[in-house]
């Protein structure tokens, strides 16, 4: 007589959900709700604190994206919360360090402008023509990302600096120049990823496209 194999139950085979798998996303969401603690601290001139608020932040935007690639909590909600929260947490920073000086005009202009045009993806894309599309940023976009994160670390740092160092000695020297080079790298990354990304932009919106970069 043959035994009948009876197919395993469909839970058995089900891998469990973890409990931790909205960490990125809280980390995304804490990146935003340390903004207008920033603000206040720069503004009242805390500017020690304010600069170890901000290197917390920062790490905020490494750490989620380190478990979620890690531990493949990747959802579609990150895939937008984590770009967004990036973007509205320089928009809302970097005018606050060119207003006391430490950012160029210049490249805060091409930060503000390249952020605000891929801001409107969600409302332009999803709300009203509701296109499909996914976000996978390339290296162009990652290292300017990065280069945006050190050049606002640095304008937090530059006003601790002017309180410890005297004007015009070599400490504040180098820290100037490498402030400017990174500034200028800064520059022209953003010019480089407007360039790839309107056009994009457009394609998608002509359904001749899935995938802003």
């Amino acid at each position: 007589m043959t035994r009948q194999i009876r197919p395993k139950a469909a839970e058995e085979n089900v891998v469990p959900a973890s409990r931790w798998r909205h960490l990125p996303n809280l980390l995304s969401s804490v990146r935003i709700a340390l903004i207008p603690v920033i603000i206040w601290l720069t503004l009242t001139h805390e500017h020690q604190w304010a600069l170890g608020v901000y290197c917390v932040a920062a790490l905020t935007d490494l750490i989620d994206g380190l478990l979620a690639r890690r531990f493949g909590w990747i959802s579609r909600l990150g895939s937008f919360l984590d770009p967004i929260a990036d973007r509205v947490f320089v928009l809302c920073l970097i005018p606050l360090l060119w207003y006391f000086d430490a950012i160029g005009a210049a490249y805060t202009v091409l930060v503000v402008v390249r952020y605000t045009i891929q801001l409107s993806a969600l409302p332009v894309l999803m709300l009203w023509l509701k296109k499909p599309f996914r976000v996978a940023p390339d290296w162009i976009s990652r290292m300017a990302a990065l280069v945006v994160f050190l050049v606002l670390g640095m304008g937090f740092a530059d006003l601790v600096a002017i309180e410890m160092f005297e004007e015009g000695s070599g400490a504040e020297n180098i820290f100037d120049h490498t402030l400017e080079a990174l500034t200028l790298l800064g520059c022209l990354l953003e010019i480089l990823v407007l360039y790839r990304f309107v056009p994009r932009y457009w394609q998608i919106i002509r359904a001749r496209h899935d995938t802003l970069e």
